[in-house]
């Protein structure tokens, strides 16, 4: 009797489970639906419970849609929101088809997001809840095995698709197939390639710092110049210029010449890197005033070497900047001023070897000293005692018409032959709603940076580091555990950490975020407007008029921000970028037909 009075009990609990096995208790389905690839939607929230700030959830149907160029990335998310427990998840990638062909699946990848726990945070505007991250190639995280979802949870999975240069135009179907354990779900794919080719040249100055100290905290034994290598290599192809070259191609004599070798062969001759810092330091400078002297000399010697062996492009100095003085307070300004003076006489002791070459002299002697520092009167450079020649304040400090015209009339400003450059950074500040890239603001702050950048004339863009693996506190560097604690520098959520180790998923090499690609997609969305830009002079040249590209825009910028505030609205992002999109590609079809609608 006991026996059979515990049969009973299983069988009644096992039932209440299953769909149909009683006419009262039916298990509510899994919900499958479509995420823009500018959302980082919360794990643990209901989407779902008919608030007013969550209705435009309620309609997501689940088809994926891609609009892009050709040669570019472009990204979409399936949501999975787990009403039952999901023993396992697998999703099967299609072709798609169209009139103008086929897009193998081999363009598309698919990757699971890593959640992490933000209990607290300096973003004044987030709420605590699990935040999408890492994103983990589906076939290694299937075999940690860790393709389950806990009942109440959202699961993201972002399919990213990659299109080519001989991509046909065209709009294209297919249907890719979800496995929710034994449920096989359709899931349409519409694609939309417009017919216009992004260039594979970055056009943005950036200094994205790899610490590759760094790296053996998260990397494990998996150390040394190949995982180094990969490191740099994987930021070039999201289109981030990294600061510096790895430390075994920077390792040199006081002369500069394996840099050079290696700025010349890396950089110097690789469209996909906009910039690289300069191998000087305070330190050095302050213990060797000659040494900026003779690195000019030896890039001078290079260049004009490469350029008598029949290089009539090469320009080693277009892509260089320096960077010694970070965040300097009041104390600092004198060596501010000496080091600027240091650069500033050295090109002048310099420029003399390259009248022959003028493209060369110009941008020789335009070369950028940055610092992280706002404008202040006191900083302004002379010939006499130095100052800032390019200035970096952070991005908040372009919150104001007034501010952006400051920094317009330092870039026009002729007191010195190097003239003044304005780039900006993000670190722990600001916070939203200005644009920043921590792991709990909302996620299309950074994607509309890029369009920022363009509109104020930004020159670059300044990141202290992409994978700082520790904690930083009170002054003492701490280890911790990535893969759950979020915080690593005064308390905000992913700064420093763009990226994770692969050593624990058998991957050689930085994991990537959904951060990161929403900076990929930034950029790439950043040569929109270079392309808008050159079709704009071409007309500008063929017709005589002079149409400035960024006032032809302003009715689609406004749309997207307004005095460095972004409206988070995703639908309405999605489609002014789709404008952008029809934009260029009418540009390079029909000049003069494309200019007379954007002049209405």
């Amino acid at each position: 009797m006991k026996n059979k009075h515990l049969l009973v009990i299983a069988v009644t609990a096992l039932c209440t489970t299953l769909v149909g096995c009683t006419g009262n208790k039916k298990a509510t389905p899994n919900k499958v639906w479509f995420a823009y690839s500018t959302e980082n939607l919360i794990s643990d929230w209901d989407y779902f419970n008919g608030k007013p700030e969550n209705l435009m959830y309620a309609n997501r149907d689940k088809t994926l849609r891609f609009k892009c160029l050709k040669n570019e990335n472009e990204g979409a998310q399936l949501m999975i929101t787990a009403n039952n427990y999901i023993a396992s998840f697998d999703f099967e990638l299609p072709d798609v088809t169209g009139s103008s062909g086929t897009i193998s699946k081999e363009n598309f990848s698919v990757s699971v997001a890593h959640y992490m726990n933000v209990d607290f945070s300096n973003e004044k505007e987030s709420m605590g809840g699990l935040y999408p991250d890492a994103l983990i190639p589906l076939k290694n995280y299937k075999f940690r095995r860790m393709n389950f979802i806990d009942k109440g949870r959202s699961q993201s999975l972002y399919i990213n698709l990659r299109t080519q240069n001989d991509t046909p135009a065209g709009e294209y179907k297919g249907v890719g197939k979800l496995h929710l354990d034994n449920e096989v779900i359709d899931i349409p794919f519409e694609v939309k390639v417009y017919d216009a080719t992004l260039p594979s040249e970055v056009h943005q100055n950036a200094a994205f710092g790899i610490w590759y100290d760094q790296i053996e905290k998260g990397e494990k034994d998996n150390i040394g110049p190949e995982i180094n290598r990969n490191y740099y290599d994987f930021m070039v192809e999201k289109r981030i210029s990294p600061r510096e070259l790895p430390p075994e191609l920077t390792t040199d004599s006081n002369e500069f010449t394996d840099f050079i070798k290696n700025y010349v062969d890396l950089v110097a001759k690789n469209e996909k890197i906009a910039s690289l810092r300069l191998p000087i330091t305070s330190y050095s400078i302050d213990k060797d005033k000659e040494c900026v002297k003779t690195l000019f000399q030896n890039l001078i010697d290079k260049n004009l070497e490469l350029r008598e062996a029949g290089d009539t492009k090469i320009d080693l100095f277009k892509k260089v900047y320096f960077y010694m003085d970070d965040e300097p307070y009041a104390s600092m300004f004198d060596d501010v001023r000496s080091h600027d003076k240091i650069i500033y006489d050295a090109k002048i002791a310099k420029r003399s070897q390259l009248t022959a070459y003028p493209d060369l002299y110009d941008s020789f002697m335009h070369i950028p000293n940055v610092v992280t520092r706002e404008y202040l009167p006191e900083l302004v450079a002379t010939e006499e005692k130095g100052g800032i020649q390019t200035w970096c304040p952070l991005m908040n400090f372009f919150q104001t018409t007034k501010n952006r015209e400051l920094y317009k009339q330092r870039q026009a400003s002729t007191d010195r032959e190097c003239g003044e450059g304005v780039w900006w950074y993000t670190c722990c500040d600001p916070i939203s709603p200005y644009p920043n890239y921590h792991l709990d603001a909302k996620l299309i702050y950074s994607r509309i940076l890029r369009y920022m950048e363009f509109d104020y004339d930004v020159e670059g863009l300044i990141f202290w580091s992409v994978n700082y693996y520790s904690k930083y506190v009170k002054g003492q560097t701490l280890d911790r555990d990535i893969w759950t604690d979020p915080i690593s520098w005064a308390n905000c959520a992913g700064d420093g950490m763009l990226v994770y180790p692969g050593y624990d998923f058998g991957i050689k090499g930085p994991i990537t975020t959904l951060r990161l690609e929403s900076i990929l997609a930034s950029n790439e969305e950043y040569e929109y407007l270079w392309m808008i830009d050159q079709k704009v002079q071409e007309y500008n040249s063929s017709k005589g008029t002079g149409y400035k590209t960024n006032e032809l825009l302003s009715k689609y910028y406004e749309k997207l921000f307004t005095n460095m505030i972004a409206n988070t609205d995703v639908d309405n992002f999605e489609s002014v970028r789709v404008e952008f999109l029809s934009l260029v590609e009418s540009l390079y079809k029909n000049l003069d037909s494309a200019m007379a609608d954007l002049l209405k």
